[in-house]
């Protein structure tokens, strides 16, 4: 991800809003971008105390805070953020515009959305594939980014404008070919029948151009 940090001019005064931060901690990433690291905080409603303490083994605990919130209903107490990251987190979030509404107003006036995640990028042509496909969407929620990610329409609604956009749909579907690989050797119970196939028809509908998966940044008006 430290393309998307440059992308997004995240630097060593960047004061920086992780919103659904997973276990894999982004800000490692920007630290090696900035030799003096940066101010970041994660808002998480789940594993706070995990990333707390993972924060703490990796010697970010001085660099990184962690809040224990829901980031669709809890009040949203910070404000002129220069950049809002989200990490293949926000896809899952029901409804891209009323997250915005909620948590845009906290960038500064410059500030910089930098997110990666999947989107749908056509329809299936095929009913029964397109079936499939969509129990396998929504579980990702990879729909509700269509037009946001292709087009900047919502964050355009949200006073926003796109200024980066990279396409790394190869890689994302590398990754998932990589998960099927190695998850054969893993023990019995990691891995559920369900989530294998998840991972198959993911890779199915990046192959055949249905699923992509973006980085984009866009900057607050």
């Amino acid at each position: 991800m430290l393309e998307l940090a440059v992308a997004a001019n995240v630097t060593q005064v960047s004061a920086v809003v992780d919103v659904g931060a997973g276990i894999g901690d982004p800000h490692a990433s920007w630290r090696r971008h900035s030799a003096a690291g940066c101010s970041a905080s994660n808002v998480t409603r789940d594993g706070a105390a995990m990333r707390a303490e993972l924060n703490e083994r990796v010697c970010l605990a001085s660099l990184v805070s962690i809040r224990h919130a829901d980031a669709l209903t809890d009040a949203v107490d910070v404000s002129d953020v220069d950049v809002l990251w989200g990490q293949e987190a926000w896809v899952h979030f029901p409804s891209p515009s009323d997250f915005l509404a909620r948590w845009i107003p906290a960038l500064a006036v410059g500030g910089r959305v930098a997110m990666a995640d999947a989107f749908l990028a056509r329809r299936p042509a095929d009913r029964a594939r397109g079936d499939a496909h969509r129990r396998t969407l929504k579980n990702h929620g990879a729909p509700t980014w269509r037009r946001s990610i292709r087009g900047g329409s919502a964050l355009e609604r949200h006073g926003c404008r796109v200024v980066h956009t990279r396409d790394v749909t190869a890689r994302a579907a590398a990754d998932c070919s990589m998960l099927l690989s190695v998850s054969t050797r893993w023990p019995e119970g990691t891995v559920t029948d369900a989530e294998r196939q998840g991972w198959e028809r993911a890779l199915a509908a990046f192959g055949r151009g249905i699923v992509g998966s973006f980085r984009v940044v866009a900057a607050r008006r």
